[in-house]
């Protein structure tokens, strides 16, 4: 299974997920709901969005963890 581990880059960025909502035009649900670790269908210009917001790749926010 693939997750975003937005978390880990949210506290190295040290900012909070309203921030990062208002910032990257994302809704602050799917924002919580990221940091929350639950499941969210994301698309790609999504995961586009949240990379261009921490200036890193998307391969960076995401993360393989064994079913």
């Amino acid at each position: 299974m693939v997750i975003v581990n937005l978390y880990r880059v949210k506290w190295n960025k040290r900012y909070t997920g309203k921030e990062i909502a208002k910032i990257s035009g994302l809704s602050t649900a799917t924002i919580t709901k990221l940091l929350k670790g639950e499941h969210v269908d994301l698309k790609l210009s999504t995961l586009e969005k949240i990379a261009k917001f921490f200036n890193c790749n998307v391969k960076d926010i995401l993360e393989e963890i064994p079913d």
